[in-house]
């Protein structure tokens, strides 16, 4: 199925929608697997709190310039993500907010971003990373937002392809759909929809919103 609920979401009582962006938006992703094996740590490890747990100042520079390689090489190829223009024009045609919440440097989200043709202010606000709030699964992105629309968390959908999104969509207290694609995630169950295609999730949510 393109489309699992685990739990009911009321698209009528949602005025505004969050985002990640690389792996959400953008095929953009960087090479996590590469990248934690050049640093020498385990799969499945957070690398930004890898970097922030470094305390010699050497060793913290190299680890970031290696990161921001991968970041910037990213980005620089990064692609439409198949129904994310077809939704994010549905939500427009909505008048319903967006906003981008993800947890890559400001220069590599603006690649990104160029590549995709969007602009902030103008298809969506805000943009905030990871170096504009804490970085998830940390609420303090959702909740500015939130502040910014002038509206509650409980009215908010959170769109990511990860863990850290369904996390900081329930540390927030904000709905939340995990988009993927192929394999589903072990956990998966703790988003409350699960999306294998966008194209499919608009036409659940129009649905909705004749009924």
């Amino acid at each position: 199925m393109s489309i699992t609920i685990n739990s009911h979401v009321d698209f009528n009582q949602i005025k505004g929608v969050i985002f990640d962006l690389d792996g959400t938006l953008a095929n953009s992703n960087p090479n996590f697997e590469g990248l934690r094996a050049e640093l020498g740590i385990k799969p499945g490890t957070d690398i930004l709190s890898y970097v922030n747990s470094i305390t010699e100042p050497t060793q913290a520079e190299q680890t970031h310039a290696i990161i921001k390689h991968y970041e910037l090489e990213s980005s620089h190829g990064a692609t439409w993500i198949a129904g994310a223009q077809q939704l994010m024009a549905f939500l427009t045609s909505l008048h319903i907010p967006q906003a981008i919440l993800t947890r890559n440097m400001p220069e590599a989200a603006h690649i990104t971003l160029a590549n995709l043709n969007l602009t902030v202010g103008t298809d969506f606000d805000p943009l905030l990373t990871r170096f504009d709030a804490k970085a998830k699964p940390h609420p303090e992105g959702v909740k500015r937002i939130c502040e910014q629309w002038q509206i509650k968390p409980a009215n908010i959908l959170f769109i990511g392809d990860y863990l850290f999104d369904l996390q900081t969509a329930h540390n927030a207290g904000t709905k939340s759909i995990l988009y993927t694609p192929s394999v589903i995630p072990d956990y998966a169950d703790q988003a409350d929809i699960v999306c294998q295609c966008y194209l499919a999730l608009i036409d659940y949510l129009r649905a909705q919103l004749q009924t």
